[in-house]
């Protein structure tokens, strides 16, 4: 028992003697993998150059007539698509398309007049003629002014008779919202006219009058 603790004492001893030398071993061991692993990495790299250039790459040309249709998407052309007319203030839910229900097409084509016998007036000499005045601004909708909206157009159809009278009138724009709507049906009973003529003679005329909302000068 005596024998092994004076061992370890002696084991003990040693190691703090050597304990500088065993730091020089382990720096030196250190350096020499370091060194190693970055040799190693540099011949592989020129090994890779030497590949590249002695490669040598031709140009070769590639008809897409060899190609097989399959492989491009087919045997023909793509598919067709159907060509759409556009038409301005429509949309394909239709939510907001303009009303014309008051156009007859067989009246059209004979004497030009709505349902009720009004002439539209582009077929007229001169169209019915809005007299407005008053301030729209008065009629502007408090809601689209909280929404910070500073112009909107509605466009009514109305019915003038041949002494400048307002028979009727209705939206037939696209929705407008905010109140809007409401309001051009307001001033619209404050709007005088002069009728439309038809060589030289007042006719009665169904009309699309545009109503501008603005805040702006």
């Amino acid at each position: 028992m005596n024998r092994l603790a004076e061992l370890l004492e002696s084991f003990k001893h040693s190691i703090k003697q050597n304990r500088e030398r065993l730091f020089h071993v382990c720096l030196i061991g250190s350096l020499f993998v370091h060194t190693a692993t970055y040799a190693g990495y540099k011949i592989s790299q020129l090994r890779g150059d030497e590949v590249v250039e002695e490669s040598n790459f031709e140009d070769v040309d590639v008809s897409f007539e060899e190609i097989p249709p399959e492989l491009i998407g087919g045997t023909s052309s793509p598919a067709p698509i159907e060509k759409q007319e556009w038409v301005e203030g429509s949309n394909k839910d239709k939510a907001d398309e303009p009303d014309n229900s008051d156009i007859n097409p067989n009246q059209l084509s004979g004497n030009g007049t709505d349902k009720d016998g009004y002439l539209f007036s582009f077929n007229g000499d001169k169209m019915p003629t809005a007299i407005i005045d008053f301030d729209l601004k008065e009629y502007f909708p408090p809601q689209a002014k909280a929404a910070n909206i500073v112009e909107k157009q509605v466009v009514l159809l109305v019915q003038v008779n041949e002494d400048g009278s307002l028979q009727s009138a209705k939206i037939v724009s696209g929705r407008a919202g905010y109140g809007f709507e409401e309001a051009a049906m307001k001033l619209i009973k404050r709007v005088r006219f002069s009728p439309g003529y038809v060589q030289g003679q007042p006719k009665k005329m169904a009309h699309r009058l545009p109503i501008l909302f603005s805040l702006e000068d």
